[in-house]
């Protein structure tokens, strides 16, 4: 007899556990399924922004004549994985736009240049930012392939390209009046602006100290 209750009290555990295991599958599948997308979108496309932007300025850093060796090459490391990791961000960006319930997208608005329904100007800016990257990365892996001098040209569209995807994030950016959003943008300006300085200052430096000046 006691066996009995015994098994049934384990038999009745069991089920509450499995009622509670249940139970938080289904909650997880809700909160996937009703998952913000928007937000997503939004953090996304922020990690781009800043992924992009220090493997800028890292890559600005690399070409200071003082940057050799092994702390150039770690430089480089770095420069790529940044690159590479904002592109596969931004990819991501874009793609989630299809699905999303809140400003939903066609592949066509995605894909084609000032098509979209909302806001077409500044999300065509977006498509123009995303399409010039890919080619600045795909460049940069056929670089043993390309003249130096064309190849430096399409590289040095990082430039435009980083002021299209400023404007894009800042003036469409559902977060754009967020302190901290606008924070970021600027901290990512000043570094690009004081990295760019202070590569040309050095490099006039090294050159006058080998006196090419």
């Amino acid at each position: 007899m006691r066996r009995q209750l015994f098994d049934s009290s384990e038999q009745s555990k069991a089920g509450a556990r499995l009622a509670r295991t249940e139970g938080s599958e289904d909650r997880m599948i809700t909160w996937f399924v009703q998952l913000p997308v928007w937000t997503l979108v939004r953090v996304l496309g922020i990690g781009s922004f800043l992924s992009l932007s220090a493997g800028m300025v890292i890559g600005i850093m690399y070409g200071y004549p003082q940057m050799k060796g092994k702390k150039k090459a770690q430089l480089h490391r770095y420069h790529t994985y940044l690159n590479n990791a904002g592109t596969a961000l931004a990819l991501l960006h874009a793609v989630l736009l299809i699905i999303d319930t809140f400003m939903p997208f066609d592949w066509h608005e995605i894909l084609v240049p000032f098509t979209a329904e909302h806001n077409p100007v500044l999300n065509g800016i977006g498509t123009v930012a995303l399409y010039g990257l890919l080619l600045v990365l795909l460049t940069t892996d056929l670089r043993q392939k390309l003249r130096r001098k064309l190849w430096l040209t399409l590289h040095m569209l990082s430039y435009p390209i980083f002021v299209l995807a400023l404007i894009h994030g800042l003036m469409l950016g559902t977060d754009r009046h967020l302190g901290i959003v606008q924070a970021m943008y600027t901290a990512a300006v000043l570094a690009l602006i004081a990295a760019t300085a202070g590569r040309y200052v050095s490099m006039r430096c090294e050159k006058r100290r080998k006196g090419l000046y």
